[in-house]
Order: structure tokens, then C-alpha cells, then sequence
């Protein structure tokens, strides 16, 4: 039974600049997600709603000023030098993004996406373990494993976000971030993948921010809601 008053993330106070920019984009924003809760991040265009995601992953433009905490399990994510934030990414936090293409590179087979983000934890491993863990992680998302060497370009628009979403679990992380993850998708589709999303954190006990507009899919599929407005919720 998954224990769900263990916290994992707390944002305290957040400010956040971009580079040559005197006006903020978060301001004094605070979030707290415990294991097992479903949250929703909603709010209009331009809000933040995806520089909250970034600033989580500190995967941020660089000379952008960010103030605050950002509390991942138990770890100022602020505060961690660029080799610390590599154990952190995927281990301990995946994210999916809105346009999986964004994320896959063209010239490297599904297959080796997932090879790869495991050896970056489990380099002492074989290519052959490797290999089996990646193709069951396919096959867990819906995937044939037979698909293993295909590439980016030869899946449709939802298969590829399956892909997205096993290269965001295959490490098991306590969250998943899902940056408006069906938006390029017709409503069937994206409705199986939220289900197979929302199985799969079940699953593994992790818990998930769903940034989205989608009202009606927010209330379908996360237990609580935070509106942003202003840099604040």
C-alpha cells in the first residue's frame, strides 16, 4: 500500500527570472505533492506552467535566476552542481513533454533511447541486461518489442508519446512530471495514453504533476488541482 503522507516535492517561495528579464515568471509560487497524489497544474497560456516543470528538472536557459526551494525528496534541487542533477534526473523525477520529438533523438533507434538512459544508471550492467529491461519497459507501454530498433520517424504521434513515458518510468522515479503530454493528439488516443500514464504510476507508487488546459481531461485523472496565475498558485 503506497504510503501517501511521505512528501515528494515541496516548492517554497519561487521566484524565477529569465535571462535579461526584471520581470519574474514564478513569484513566490509554493507546491506540495505527497506520493500517490494526482495533481493538476492549470492556468492560461504564457502563465509558467511549463517553467515550473523546468525549474523542477533545472533544466532551465542559462542566466535565468532562481530563488527559493525546491525540495525533492528531501534535496534542494537550487542548491545541486550539474553532476548531482544527473543522479536526479530520470532516477528520482522523469518528465514527458509535450512534443515527444523534442525529447527523441532521430537518428537513434527506440531501443537504444532506452539502452542509454539505463546505462547513465546502470553502467556496470551488460548491453545485453540492458537490453531485455528496455524491451520489457516497450512492452509494459503498450509497445512490441519487435519495435526495438525502429526509429522516432516510423511511429505515429501516440505510439511515440508511449515511447515518452517509458523512457520517463523506466527508472522507477517517486515523480513524473507530464507537460501537457496529449496536446497533439485526437481525444481517443489521448485518452488510452492517460489511462496507460495513470496505470503505470499506480503501479510503481510514483506520483504525478500533469500540467495541462484540459479541464475536463485534469478532472478525469488527478484527485487535486492548482491554478497559477501571476507566478502564484
Amino acid at each position: 500500500m503506497i504510503n501517501s503522507s511521505k512528501e515528494v516535492l515541496r516548492i517554497n517561495n519561487l521566484k524565477l527570472f529569465y535571462p535579461n528579464s526584471t520581470e519574474s515568471v514564478l513569484n513566490g509560487l509554493n507546491l506540495k505533492i505527497k506520493r500517490g497524489d494526482r495533481l493538476a497544474l492549470v492556468g492560461s497560456s504564457g502563465c509558467g506552467k511549463s517553467t515550473v516543470a523546468k525549474a523542477v528538472m533545472q533544466l532551465l536557459p542559462y542566466g535565468s535566476i532562481c530563488r527559493g526551494e525546491i525540495i525533492l525528496n528531501g534535496k534542494n534541487v537550487v542548491n545541486l552542481d550539474e553532476i548531482s542533477l544527473q543522479t536526479i534526473r530520470g532516477k528520482q523525477v522523469g518528465l514527458i513533454f509535450q512534443d515527444p520529438m523534442s525529447r527523441l533523438n532521430p537518428i537513434m533507434t527506440i531501443g537504444a533511447h532506452l539502452v542509454d538512459t539505463f546505462r547513465s544508471h546502470y553502467n556496470s550492467e551488460s548491453t545485453n541486461c540492458l537490453t531485455k529491461r528496455a524491451k520489457k519497459i516497450l512492452e509494459r507501454v503498450g509497445i512490441d518489442s519487435l519495435r526495438f530498433n525502429s526509429f522516432p520517424h516510423e511511429f505515429s504521434g501516440g505510439m511515440r508519446q508511449r515511447v515518452a513515458i517509458a523512457l520517463a518510468i523506466c527508472l522507477r522515479p517517486t515523480l513524473i512530471i507530464a507537460d501537457e503530454p496529449t496536446t497533439s493528439l485526437d481525444t481517443i488516443v489521448a485518452d488510452q495514453i492517460m489511462s496507460e500514464l495513470s496505470l503505470l504510476c499506480d503501479e510503481i507508487g510514483t506520483a504525478l504533476l500533469l500540467i495541462s488546459h484540459d479541464l475536463s481531461m485534469v478532472y478525469k485523472w488527478c484527485n487535486k488541482i492548482a491554478i497559477l496565475d501571476y507566478g502564484q498558485i
